[in-house]
């Protein structure tokens, strides 16, 4: 609305309608891609390059894994939403979460598309039907879903646990064990202190 960063989060989309208070839908289109047309006159609106990526585009694992790198850099948590294509199941928003967790972020929300009977961001002007079945096929998008490949490595196959009991991955640091140390939990490489029973 007032034009600053979309932070931690891509463009839901270059062009999308957002629901208003009265229940009318205002088309809301991106500065970013008027910009980049301006300077690059040659340039197909509707085809443009494959770096100008939307939520939508994103897998959610590489949701996910864009938060939980930067996490590592933040003190507190930080707000993301991964969001999941129309049709994702419960088990697949389980794996997210478990994503999320093991990967150090603080916390997580996923946010499923069409999931609720109305949702304020949707690239249609149209009243959301929750009772919509799912298409077999999905609309083919020009671009791929794209993943952070080698980000976090599969979760399914690591034996790490992050937390603050004895023998934990520390946390903080994520480089150390947790020990217990003059009667606290303690970090063996940052030396934090991460439980005391003092």
């Amino acid at each position: 609305m007032v034009g600053v960063s979309t932070g931690l989060e891509p463009y839901f989309s270059f062009s999308y309608f957002r629901s208003g208070r009265l229940g009318k839908f205002i088309e809301v289109k991106a500065d970013i891609v008027q910009e980049y047309l301006d300077q690059h006159p040659e340039a197909d609106p509707n085809n443009l390059p494959n770096w100008f990526i939307s939520a939508m585009d994103l897998a959610p694992e590489a949701h996910a894994d864009v938060q939980c790198v930067i996490q590592r850099w933040i003190d507190s948590s930080i707000s993301k939403t991964v969001n999941a294509p129309r049709g994702y199941t419960v088990e697949q928003v389980e794996k997210v979460y478990e994503r999320l967790y093991k990967g150090g972020a603080k916390g997580g929300t996923v946010y499923v598309d069409g999931s609720r009977d109305a949702q304020v961001l949707t690239l249609k002007a149209e009243e959301n039907t929750f009772d919509d079945e799912v298409e077999a096929t999905e609309t083919k998008r020009e671009k791929p879903h794209v993943v952070l490949v080698e980000t976090i490595s599969d979760l399914r196959s690591t034996d790490v646990t992050i937390g603050s009991e004895v023998g934990n991955t520390c946390p903080v640091c994520r480089q150390g064990k947790v020990k217990e140390i003059g009667g606290c939990n303690t970090c063996t490489n940052c030396g934090a202190q991460l439980k005391c029973g003092l």
